[in-house]
């Protein structure tokens, strides 16, 4: 990462960190170091004025790294929720503590951007905050301007021809999905098909694929007697050791652990969201 594009992004993307970590100094924003230019927030009944006042292009949820089912955690969650269904074409970034599953969940039940699981190396962060600085075009900052390339002919052109593939997504996610056969789908080439889906929904068709199927299984795994082996089968995958690897890196916890407190924690989480969505 040179100076100059660290730079350019401190000058030109000025967005929101809500930070809802117990010590502000224990906060990740603390080790961008002043390359980035952020505002802070703390409290969460002060984000969505937050938003309305800045309009920043983009924001980032901060939750505590212990992962505890505390009233914050909670707070936290219904924020969230409120962020995206009164500014759906927001980017948000969320970074959740390694035993946050609720948090985690509710990240892909809600499609934010992308979901960090700590700890989080700087480079790491960095890279995430210059990527989403660089789906903003030059001179726009606000969310406006933000809904209003959203709404672009360019973007609509190309929702409507990846939009094939999102649909066989959610119908064919339990059976192996080959990029060729969705670019033929969506009459693209796979190089042409790779670009478009990026555009249109700021990740990879492969992250897309693994997050929608990631939210299948947590879905399974809250259920009474689901079995592990049959939800990695349920939900696309052959071999349950690899969906115990992939569950791990995309949560922090390994899908055994994450079904023995999710069933209960879930629901009564649910009951509290749910009712502000």
């Amino acid at each position: 990462m040179s100076d100059r594009t660290v730079h350019h992004a401190s000058r030109n993307r000025a967005f929101l960190w809500v930070d809802l970590t117990r010590q502000p100094s224990a906060s990740l924003s603390d080790s961008l170091d002043g390359a980035f230019e952020l505002r802070r927030v703390r409290e969460p009944l002060h984000i969505v004025s937050a938003i309305s006042i800045h309009a920043p292009p983009f924001v980032c949820f901060e939750f505590e790294a212990s992962g505890d089912s505390s009233e914050s955690e909670t707070r936290g969650i219904e924020s969230l929720t409120r962020v995206r269904r009164e500014h759906p074409t927001l980017p948000v970034l969320v970074i959740a503590g390694p035993g946050s599953m609720i948090v985690a969940l509710w990240a892909l039940r809600l499609r934010v951007w992308d979901l960090l699981i700590k700890p989080v190396a700087h480079d790491e962060l960095s890279q995430r905050i210059l990527t989403l600085a660089s789906m903003i075009p030059a001179g726009q900052n606000g969310i406006g301007d933000v809904v209003e390339a959203a709404s672009s002919p360019l973007t609509q052109d190309i929702a409507r021809r990846t939009s094939p593939a999102v649909a066989y997504v959610a119908a064919h996610f339990d059976r192996k999905i080959a990029l060729e056969d969705v670019a033929e789908l969506c009459q693209l080439s796979s190089w042409q098909f790779c670009r478009a889906f990026r555009k249109e929904h700021a990740v990879s068709f492969g992250q897309y694929l693994l997050r929608f199927r990631m939210e299948r299984a947590c879905e399974r795994l809250a259920m009474p007697n689901a079995l592990v082996k049959q939800v990695a089968y349920a939900v696309g995958f052959n071999d349950v050791s690899y969906f115990t690897r992939s569950f791990r890196r995309e949560f922090g916890v390994c899908p055994s652990a994450y079904q023995m407190t999710a069933r209960s924690r879930f629901e009564s989480c649910a009951e509290t969201c749910e009712a502000s969505v």
